[in-house]
């Protein structure tokens, strides 16, 4: 039928919709992304991550910023293999990406950048509360977690050399 040109299609069903809209669903579903789309995904789901983060409760937010403070303050070591972590990609190709775009940009605090990123993906501590928390370490805690991070840093621009 054609009316003007236009092809007009042929009245379905209520049955013959969902039976095409889930072969739809099926095709996009069984086909394999694209690089891009993969990145794209991955960068998704790492952000998402985050805002459920910053969404749960605030009892398991305020229990969380406790652990990753005592993290920070007594097992520095553990904070930044785990930073070294998420540069390797062990959190995800979506968390990896996000901590070499900060181990590539220089003009930014990566320590701090960085220390943020494994507060909210290793402690799902939010980043307003990691903040809070950094603050409450000692001076001499804060250096020592800082030498940490920038040797993890050095290690990560190495590898991309």
């Amino acid at each position: 039928m054609s009316n003007n040109g236009k092809i007009i299609p042929f009245p379905t069903t209520k049955l013959e919709q969902s039976y095409q809209s889930a072969m739809n669903a099926a095709t996009r579903a069984s086909r394999i992304p694209s690089q891009q789309e993969y990145e794209i995904n991955e960068r998704r789901e790492a952000q998402r991550k985050e805002i459920e983060v910053e969404k749960a409760p605030l009892v398991d937010r305020k229990e969380a910023q406790a652990s990753f403070l005592d993290a920070m303050a007594n097992y520095p070591e553990t904070v930044a293999e785990r930073i070294g972590w998420a540069i390797g990609g062990n959190y995800g190709y979506g968390v990896m990406r996000i901590a070499k775009e900060i181990v590539g940009n220089r003009r930014t605090s990566r320590e701090a950048a960085l220390n943020l990123l494994i507060g909210v993906h290793e402690w799902q501590t939010p980043r307003a509360m990691g903040i809070a928390a950094w603050k409450k370490l000692t001076p001499a805690q804060k250096k020592k977690l800082d030498k940490l991070i920038k040797t993890e840093i050095r290690d990560a621009e190495r590898e991309q050399e």
